[in-house]
C-alpha cells in the first residue's frame, strides 16, 4: 500500500513538473488566462506569466539611408516647343560642331580634305564686341584671337597652344597651317543665348558652346571651370580637324574626336594632356554623389546599353546629322561616340589603334568616311567589334567610377544608382 502511494506521489510529481516546464514556453495559454480570474492564485499566475513571457523584440533599426548616385554628362537636346509640349529648360551645356555644310555630301565629287584656318568674318566679330559693349576683353589665348566678358584663365592659354601637337600624338595627323579663329567667352547664359541667335542652325538646340565661321562661341559661368574648359577644348578641336582631316565628317567622328581631347586631362605643369587619361571625378555632397565628366559617359553609356536606349555603334556611325543630334539621347549619342573614338585608340587592341588611325590619314587624303571604309580599315566588321566595346566600356566602370563611388559611401549606407540622369 506505501508501495502505490509512492508510486503515485512520484507520478504526481513528475506531471506537475511537465506541466510547469510547459507552461514556462507557453506562457500565453488560455488556462493561464482562466487561472488569473481564481482568488489567491491569480496574483500568482499573473507574476507567472510576467516571469516566463519572451520579452518583445527590440524596435528594428532603420534601414541605412542611400547614397544616390548621378551623373553630370551632356543635356539632352530639348524638343521642339509645340501644341502641348511645355517649354524646355536649357540644358548645361551641349557642343554643336562646325555647322557646314547640313546637306549630305557626295564624297566621289567632293571629299574631305584638310582646309587653312579660317579667319573670323569681321562683321560677326563687330556684332559680338557690339553684344558686350563696354565689358568687351580682346587679348589673345595661345594662337587663337580672344574676345568676351571675362579674362581668360591662364591655364586656357596653355591648353590653346598644345592642342595641335596633342592631336597629332593622338592621330598621326598633323593640322596643316596655323591657327586663325577667334574664342568668344561669356559668363552670363543670356548673352551666349544672344549669341547663339546669331546662327540660324542652332535653332531648337539649347547650347553651351558652339563653332562655326572661325568663331569659337563658349559659355564660362562662374563656378564651372571644368565645364567651361571642356567645352572650350571640344570646340577648338573641331578647327584643328578642319586643318587635318577636313571639315564635315561623319557626326559620330567629328563629335568623337572634340570630346576625346576635351575629356582629356590637362596638367599645366607640363602645358600638355595627359593622351589617353579620363578627365572624371566623383564628389559627395550629402547624401547625392555626383558622376562628373568621362566618369559620366562611362555611367550613362554603359547603363543605356543595359536598358536597350542606345543603337549599336554599326547604326551609330550611320547616323547623319539631324538624326545624331535629335531626340532625347542625342546626350547619350555623342557620349557612345566618344567612348567608341577612346576604344579603338586605347581598348588594348593595336592592330585597332592602327586601323583607325589608317582610316583617319585615308579620309584627309579624300578617301570615303562611311561604315564600309572605317571596317575595311580596321579589318573587323563593327558587330563583331560590339561585344568588345561593351566589355571595355563595363570594365572601365567598374574600375574606376564603381570603385570611387564605393570609396565615398560610409559603412552601412546603401549605394543607389539613379540611372543616367545628365544634368
Amino acid at each position: 500500500m506505501a508501495d502505490r502511494r509512492l508510486a503515485a506521489a512520484g507520478a504526481l510529481l513528475i506531471g506537475l513538473g511537465a506541466g510547469f516546464a510547459w507552461l514556462t514556453r507557453h506562457p500565453e495559454t488560455p488556462w493561464l488566462d482562466r487561472a488569473a480570474s481564481w482568488p489567491v492564485v491569480g496574483g500568482l499566475a499573473d507574476r507567472f506569466r510576467a516571469a516566463w513571457r519572451a520579452p518583445p523584440p527590440p524596435p528594428a533599426a532603420p534601414e541605412p539611408g542611400g547614397v544616390e548616385v548621378i551623373t553630370i554628362w551632356l543635356p539632352p537636346v530639348p524638343p521642339a516647343e509645340g501644341p502641348g509640349r511645355a517649354p524646355v529648360a536649357a540644358p548645361a551645356r551641349l557642343p554643336v560642331r562646325d555647322p557646314e555644310p547640313r546637306a549630305p555630301i557626295d564624297r566621289s565629287v567632293e571629299p574631305v580634305l584638310p582646309l587653312p584656318a579660317r579667319v573670323a568674318d569681321p562683321a560677326r566679330l563687330a556684332r559680338v564686341a557690339a553684344l558686350l559693349g563696354a565689358e568687351a576683353r580682346a587679348t589673345t589665348i595661345g594662337p587663337y584671337g580672344f574676345l568676351g566678358d571675362l579674362d581668360p584663365p591662364e591655364r586656357w592659354t596653355l591648353l590653346a597652344g598644345a592642342l595641335d601637337a596633342a592631336f597629332a600624338a593622338r592621330t598621326g595627323l598633323a593640322p596643316r597651317g596655323e591657327p586663325a579663329e577667334t574664342v568668344v567667352a561669356v559668363a552670363d547664359p543670356a548673352t551666349y543665348r544672344e549669341l547663339a541667335r546669331l546662327e540660324p542652325r542652332l535653332a531648337g538646340l539649347d547650347a553651351g558652346g558652339h563653332a562655326a565661321a572661325g568663331l569659337a562661341v563658349v559659355l564660362a559661368e562662374p563656378g564651372a571651370p571644368e565645364a567651361a574648359e571642356a567645352t572650350l577644348v571640344h570646340e577648338l578641336t573641331h578647327f584643328v580637324i578642319r586643318r587635318a582631316v577636313g571639315p564635315a565628317l561623319p557626326p559620330w567622328l567629328d563629335e568623337g574626336l572634340a570630346e576625346d581631347l576635351a575629356w582629356t586631362p590637362f596638367e599645366a605643369g607640363s602645358a600638355g594632356f595627359r593622351l589617353g587619361a579620363l578627365a572624371g571625378s566623383a564628389r559627395r555632397e550629402g547624401m547625392r554623389v555626383e558622376i562628373v565628366g568621362a566618369w559620366a559617359a562611362l555611367e550613362s553609356v554603359v547603363a543605356a546599353y543595359a536598358g536597350g536606349r542606345l543603337p549599336p555603334v554599326a547604326r551609330l556611325v550611320e547616323l547623319d546629322w539631324e538624326g545624331f543630334v535629335g531626340g532625347d539621347e542625342a546626350a547619350l549619342r555623342y557620349a557612345e561616340a566618344f567612348l567608341f573614338v577612346r576604344f579603338l585608340l586605347d581598348g588594348g587592341d593595336p592592330a585597332l589603334a592602327e586601323g583607325f588611325r589608317t582610316f583617319l590619314a585615308r579620309v584627309a587624303a579624300g578617301g570615303a568616311t562611311d561604315r564600309a571604309a572605317l571596317e575595311a580599315a580596321l579589318g573587323a566588321e563593327l558587330e563583331a567589334l560590339e561585344p568588345a566595346f561593351r566589355a571595355w566600356a563595363a570594365l572601365r566602370k567598374a574600375t574606376a567610377v564603381d570603385a570611387a563611388v564605393a570609396a565615398l559611401a560610409r559603412p552601412g549606407e546603401r549605394v543607389v544608382p539613379a540611372g543616367p540622369r545628365p544634368l
